[in-house]
């Protein structure tokens, strides 16, 4: 039994000494992909989607902050630092959105070029 102790030991002091450091930009991006996943997911009813929606607009409202806010993003930006800032609408969803007064779904959509307009001028055509 003192084997199992001493390996699961082990176990945890290496997990331990190897945590996951993930900075703003990285954690803000997870956080803007699962609200995203959550406006394209059509097995969940209105209400409860509007419900997630708020929370996680409100959680993407408090990382875009703190990633903008960051230091750390200013000493030596990265490659995917800088793409995140050139694509600012994109990355900044919520801050966008806000400046736009629409919702960020909308915005995000809109930014891929998926407005009524264009959906209306398309033509469903069969082969």
């Amino acid at each position: 039994m003192s084997k199992f102790i001493k390996t699961i030991t082990i176990i945890l002091s290496i997990t331990a000494a190897t945590s996951v450091n993930a900075n703003s930009l990285d954690t803000l991006e997870r956080e803007r992909a699962k609200a995203l996943a959550l406006v394209l997911n059509k097995s969940i009813s209105i209400g409860d989607r509007k419900k997630q929606l708020e929370n996680s607009k409100l959680k993407l409202l408090d990382l875009e902050r703190i990633t903008i806010n960051s230091k750390d993003i200013n000493k030596n930006p990265s490659y995917q630092t800088i793409k995140a800032f050139e694509n600012f609408d994109f990355t900044f969803l919520v801050h966008s959105s806000l400046e736009k007064e629409k919702s960020f779904s909308i915005s995000w959509l809109e930014k891929l070029g998926l407005t009524t307009e264009n959906l209306m001028n398309t033509r469903v055509i069969r082969k």
